[in-house]
C-alpha cells in the first residue's frame, strides 16, 4: 500500500506558508492599528486646535462685546473714545535738551502717546507723586498704559481707580502706571488713560471702560516700539523709583539728580551746565537698555 503521507520537504514548505501567512496577518494588524492610532490622534489634534480657535474667537468676541458695551456708556460717564493719535515719533532727549524741551514745548497734544523722552523709565506702581511726562513717554515705548487723574478728580473715585490698577499690576497686567497729572487735563476730564498712539479722556472713573482700554493697549495687544521688554518691576539698571518725592527733570524740578538713582551703566554726562539756572543740579540720561 502506498504512503501518502507528505515528505519531509512538503511538510516543512506547509510550515513555511503557515508561518508566512501569520506573520502577513500580524504585519495587516499592526498596519491597522498603526492607520487607527494616526486617525485617534489626528482626531485629537484637530479637536485640539478646533478647541484653541474656538476659545481665540469666543474670546476675541467677548472683547468685542465688552468694547461695544463700554462704547455704548461713554456719554454716560463723560468719556471720549479710545482715539488713535499722530505718532510723534521717538528717541531720547540730550542732556542739553531737558531745560529748553519742557513737555509744554515738547509735545503738541497732551497727555503725550508718543514722542522724544528720557533716556530713563518708571518702575510699575500707583503713585501719589508727579511724575514727568518725559519719562512715563518712555514707559508707553515700552508697552505700558499710563493712567493720569486730574488734581480736581473725586477723591474717591480716585481711589478707586488706584485699587482698581494694583488689582491689574497683581495680576496679569504689569505694564501699568498710575499718577497725578498735577495740573488741569485737557477739555475739563478727570481721568486720561494712554498707550503708545491712543489716548481716551474721562470725566468719571469706570472701571468696565479703563479695562477695555487696558485690554485693548497692554503691551500683548498695543502698537509699542518695545513691547516685548519685560515689565519694569524693580528700580535700577534703569529703572527709577520716586520714592514718595516728585520726579520732574529740568526745568521743571530743581532735583533732577533723582533721575540717577535708577540710572542704568553708561549714563551721559550731567546736564547742569546746559539746565536752566532754576535747576541748580545734575542730571543724567541712561541709555535704553
Amino acid at each position: 500500500m502506498a504512503d501518502d503521507s507528505p515528505s519531509k520537504r512538503e511538510r516543512q514548505k506547509q510550515r513555511r506558508e503557515v508561518k508566512l501567512r501569520e506573520q502577513r496577518a500580524q504585519a495587516a494588524k499592526a498596519r491597522r492599528n498603526r492607520l487607527l492610532a494616526f486617525v485617534a490622534l489626528g482626531v485629537l489634534v484637530a479637536g485640539l486646535v478646533g478647541a484653541a480657535i474656538a476659545n481665540q474667537v469666543r474670546q476675541r468676541q467677548e472683547v468685542a462685546q465688552r468694547r461695544a458695551a463700554a462704547e455704548a456708556r461713554l456719554d454716560e460717564v463723560g468719556c471720549t473714545p479710545d482715539t488713535e493719535q499722530p505718532n510723534t515719533g521717538q528717541g531720547h532727549l540730550g542732556a542739553q535738551d531737558l531745560a529748553t524741551q519742557p513737555p509744554d514745548v515738547l509735545y503738541p497734544d497732551r497727555p503725550a502717546t508718543s514722542g522724544m523722552h528720557f533716556g530713563n523709565w518708571l518702575k510699575t506702581g500707583v503713585y501719589d507723586v508727579r511724575v514727568d511726562e518725559r519719562i512715563l513717554v518712555h514707559n508707553l515705548e515700552h508697552g505700558y498704559v499710563v493712567a493720569y487723574y486730574d488734581e480736581d478728580a473725586p477723591d474717591d473715585e480716585v481711589e478707586a481707580l488706584k485699587s482698581y490698577a494694583q488689582t491689574q499690576i497683581d495680576g496679569r497686567f504689569q505694564k501699568l502706571i498710575v499718577a497725578p497729572w498735577g495740573e488741569q487735563l485737557p477739555d475739563e476730564a478727570n481721568f486720561a488713560y494712554v498707550a503708545w498712539s491712543f489716548r481716551q479722556l474721562c470725566e468719571q472713573f469706570d472701571e468696565e471702560i479703563a479695562d477695555v482700554f487696558l485690554t485693548a493697549h497692554h503691551s500683548g495687544a498695543g502698537i509699542a516700539p518695545e513691547k516685548t521688554l519685560a515689565p519694569h518691576l524693580q528700580a535700577g539698571n534703569g529703572t527709577l523709583d520716586p520714592e514718595g518725592k516728585d520726579l520732574l527733570l529740568p526745568p521743571l524740578g530743581t532735583s533732577p539728580t533723582q533721575a540717577n538713582e535708577g540710572a542704568s551703566d553708561g549714563a551721559s554726562e550731567a546736564a547742569s551746565e546746559a539746565a536752566s539756572e532754576s535747576a541748580g543740579e545734575a542730571s543724567e540720561a541712561a541709555t535704553d537698555r
